[in-house]
């Protein structure tokens, strides 16, 4: 969905992005062989025979298989870096190559550097690196970029005392801690209001999952709670539905209607394509409980999670203990449970489809915790980053600014490579 493209304020500049190696070795090899494998980047993994080629294919996959950008986008951000007056860099990655035009160009101007880290890049539980040369090569990088920036700002605080714990020599205000959000502008939408006004006249008990199913981000504890449910007869198998919207057709090589079907709820279970942003909102507003799948993310927050919590409907949240589990503790209204907990599971969706049944309210957020997570707040936060009285770094790119350029308002102040455009 491009519309937020199409009210933001500032420049936004595209630029071409050059043929990864890896990609062009693939496809060179299935033209050879027909019928091998053709995805690309790391949702294949390499091949297991042949270390030497295993080991430089493993480096070709370092950071990302974006680094066909790097070249494009460093130089269109030193020509906007001279037109602009540019007076601070952002960097926000994943894909990690952004982060490496922000090095470049810090490393070239001498700017002030915020590298925005929405995820952990290494040393994380679930980092897997190809091999340990490449293992090696994403730390130095990573380090490199940590070290360079003027500010890292990482988006839970478990990962913030992390990056602390691993550069103990770099300042302590170095590291800030500000968490993702959503956008307010979008929730007071009419039709949005609305929908979620007559939720409560329907028959049906609702739950919806949005997004993508990877990385062990798997519905099957869900399905094996509700068969329970239904054999039980806890749960009549005419009354409930699954929802789930996105890229959700797979899950760890198995289709999902494949694996409902093995649970007995296929009828129960529906999946669909993406939705806009607006029709996203609308089906979270009118569902009766919604699923979050963070199995092993100890770390980070899924993005997902704001718009969940300021919709105002009930969550079942199967993750293990870490930064998700402590952020909706801290909001309420929510059931986390650890995956492999099928009781306890059980328990969360038969106290939810109870409460709908029955006509109580379910256990919601609490509005003002939610609130501290809207983004025009945290923009403010990220302003003060920017405002810092940072000293320039010496600049290895011989240029001249004109004077009297000023830090603008947040929306115009930083050159900001948040995804390589292709």
């Amino acid at each position: 969905d491009a519309g937020p493209l199409h009210t933001f304020p500032g420049r936004v500049v595209r630029t071409r992005v050059a043929p990864h190696p890896l990609s062009v070795y693939r496809t060179v090899k299935s033209r050879l062989r027909p019928h091998a494998d053709q995805t690309t980047g790391r949702e294949r993994p390499l091949p297991r025979s042949g270390t030497f080629q295993r080991w430089a294919l493993s480096l070709l996959a370092v950071p990302d298989i974006y680094t066909g950008w790097l070249l494009p986008a460093s130089l269109a951000g030193l020509r906007e870096i001279r037109r602009r007056h540019v007076t601070h860099l952002l960097s926000s990655a994943p894909c990690w190559t952004n982060h490496l035009v922000g090095l470049v160009l810090a490393r070239l101007t001498g700017l002030p550097w915020t590298a925005h880290f929405r995820d952990p890049w290494t040393r994380t539980p679930g980092w897997r690196p190809w091999t340990p040369l490449s293992r090696r090569v994403e730390i130095a990088l990573e380090e490199r970029v940590v070290r360079t920036a003027s500010t890292v700002v990482c988006v839970t605080t478990r990962h913030t005392d992390l990056m602390r714990r691993l550069y103990p020599d770099l300042r302590g205000d170095t590291f800030v801690t500000i968490p993702n959000g959503f956008d307010e502008t979008e929730w007071p939408d009419r039709d949005v209001a609305s929908a979620g006004a007559g939720a409560a006249k329907r028959n049906t008990f609702v739950i919806t999952y949005v997004g993508w199913l990877y990385q062990r981000r798997s519905p099957s504890p869900l399905f094996r709670a509700l068969a329970t449910l239904i054999d039980s007869g806890d749960i009549d198998r005419n009354r409930i539905r699954v929802e789930l919207i996105g890229w959700c057709d797979w899950v760890d090589g198995a289709r999902v209607r494949d694996i409902a079907a093995e649970h007995g709820v296929a009828e129960c279970v529906h999946v669909s394509g993406p939705l806009t942003r607006r029709e996203m909102l609308r089906q979270l507003v009118t569902s009766d409980l919604l699923l979050l799948l963070a199995e092993g993310l100890t770390l980070q927050i899924p993005g997902k999670t704001y718009e969940y919590l300021r919709s105002g409907r009930p969550i079942l949240a199967l993750t293990s203990e870490g930064a998700l589990a402590d952020l909706l503790r801290q909001t309420g209204g929510a059931w986390v449970v650890d995956p492999s907990n099928q009781d306890g599971i059980v328990t969360a969706v038969r106290e939810a489809y109870r409460s709908w049944k029955d006509g109580l309210d379910s256990p919601t957020a609490d509005a003002a915790a939610v609130s501290r997570f809207d983004r025009r707040l945290l923009a403010g936060q990220f302003a003060e980053v920017f405002a810092r009285g940072i000293p320039r770094r010496p600049k290895l790119w011989p240029w001249r600014r004109e004077p009297g350029a000023e830090l603008r308002e947040v929306q115009n102040c930083a050159t900001s490579f948040d995804r390589p455009l292709h």
